[in-house]
């Protein structure tokens, strides 16, 4: 067991012992009071009379007298005699126990001549008795087989040991309950650590449905996404090293034939360029998705209006459409203010647009919507190709990812690093981007930017 079960092992017990103590102590003292007022005696004219009445019994005829008449048939039930007599061993003559308290005061009261009540009487048999009356409502009095129901003159050892046991049993099992998915988490933690990524901690939790559970539940959350972005880490190197490979590869193919055939050497000047060019671009790309997914943004930050913006993007992304016999459309409802980088916005939102650009067909379309709405500036690309099956929908913002399900057999441009990297800086901007098919047909891209 841990340090912090003992804690709460501790305190817990600790806790019940004492507060078991405290409220013993009080119900106590609240009984022992009720008790001292139990034992009073009754000083008034009838309790005279009824004293003085069986002390004459007592004196003239004896106990004999006094036990026929109690015998005798009702008497014991209808009217149950409320004096006590008690003699010199203080044994009452009806066996009713008799609490020392009360004898006490009747001694007292006898010695100090403090109430007519109480006498002390001789029997013609020589038997010293004490005669006095106790209050009406006095336990002794309702019941002369039991005694009343008093504290024991000693600790009750049993029930105390019962609740000391109970006390400690709870407290070791609520400790244990609570300690028991804290095991856990540290054991996960200590696995993940030493580099088991898919460590979760949820499956030993059982049916708990507490905060620890929350945190449990957490913990199995962070460590899936840590998972996610170490395997995402090897795959973009994996990815990098790949395609840095082909175009080295040529490169020292084209170096060597240079070497061999001085006579092709224009034309290989020329494909040596080409793929230093490709290298630049994908080196180019790889640097800003590093810097974006790093969080480190040079690019100054102002207000500017996205619907110049978009407005500016559209404008060349049609020149370059019109020479394919595909059309884009643009509908807009006036300015609307945004802050950030113009320049990482533009190549965020211009990659979308060439990517829908590309998947249309011959005549297709690409419409784009800027909309205002909750304090959010929404831009929807739609186009009208085939769309995306869903289960590639959340492959799309994945660097190094291309999906062509619509055209096979045409390679398609860049490296899969476009709508990578236009995820990455609209998530710089606090906005949000995601891919759905329209219901139309094609897919739609939106991307959603608060708005200052």
């Amino acid at each position: 067991m841990g340090r912090l079960f003992w804690k709460i092992f501790s305190g817990l017990w600790l806790t019940l012992v004492l507060s078991g103590a405290v409220v013993g102590g009080l119900i106590w003292q609240h009984n022992k009071e009720r008790i001292e007022q139990l034992e009073v005696l009754v000083d008034a004219p009838r309790a005279d009379y009824s004293v003085n009445s069986v002390a004459k019994v007592l004196s003239n005829k004896g106990v004999s007298a006094l036990e026929e008449y109690n015998k005798k048939p009702g008497i014991r039930h209808r009217r149950p005699l409320r004096v006590f007599i008690v003699n010199d061993k203080g044994v009452e003559l009806f066996g009713r126990r008799v609490p020392e308290i009360l004898l006490k005061k009747a001694q007292t009261a006898l010695t100090e001549n403090e109430s007519a009540s109480v006498q002390q009487v001789t029997t013609p048999e020589g038997e010293h008795l004490l005669v006095f009356m106790p209050r009406r409502d006095h336990p002794a009095l309702h019941n002369r087989n039991q005694s009343p129901r008093y504290f024991p003159r000693h600790l009750p050892i049993q029930p105390l040991l019962i609740v000391f046991m109970g006390s400690l049993l709870f407290s070791a099992i609520l400790a244990w309950y609570i300690t028991r998915p804290i095991r856990h988490l540290r054991e996960a933690t200590i696995r993940f650590s030493e580099g088991k990524l898919d460590t979760r901690v949820m499956p030993n939790m059982g049916n708990r449905q507490d905060e620890i559970t929350d945190l449990g539940r957490d913990f199995d959350h962070m460590a899936e996404q840590v998972q996610q972005q170490v395997e995402a880490q090897k795959r973009l190197l994996n990815d990098v090293s790949h395609e840095l490979r082909s175009p080295l590869a040529r490169l020292q193919v084209a170096v060597e034939m240079g070497r061999q055939q001085p006579e092709k050497l224009p034309e290989l000047l020329l494909r040596i360029e080409k793929e230093s060019q490709r290298l630049d671009e994908l080196v180019g790309e790889l640097l800003t998705l590093s810097r974006l997914e790093a969080g480190v943004n040079n690019n100054e930050t102002d207000y500017f209006d996205i619907n110049g913006l978009l407005d500016s993007i559209v404008h060349d992304a049609r020149f370059e459409a019109e020479s394919q016999n595909k059309q884009i459309e643009f509908n807009h409802n006036g300015e609307v203010l945004v802050s950030g980088s113009i320049e990482l916005l533009r190549r965020a939102i211009e990659n979308v647009i060439r990517n829908a650009l590309f998947h249309i067909p011959q005549t297709g379309q690409v419409v784009v919507t800027l909309e205002y709405k909750n304090n959010n500036a929404k831009i929807t690309v739609c186009d009208n190709g085939d769309g995306v099956s869903e289960d590639k929908l959340g492959q799309l913002f994945l660097p190094f990812i291309r999906i062509n399900e619509s055209r096979q057999n045409v390679k398609l441009p860049g490296y899969g690093l476009g709508l990578a990297i236009a995820r990455r800086a609209i998530e710089v901007h606090q906005g949000s981007i995601h891919a759905y098919n329209n219901k139309q047909g094609g897919l739609c891209i939106s991307m959603q930017l608060p708005v200052k």
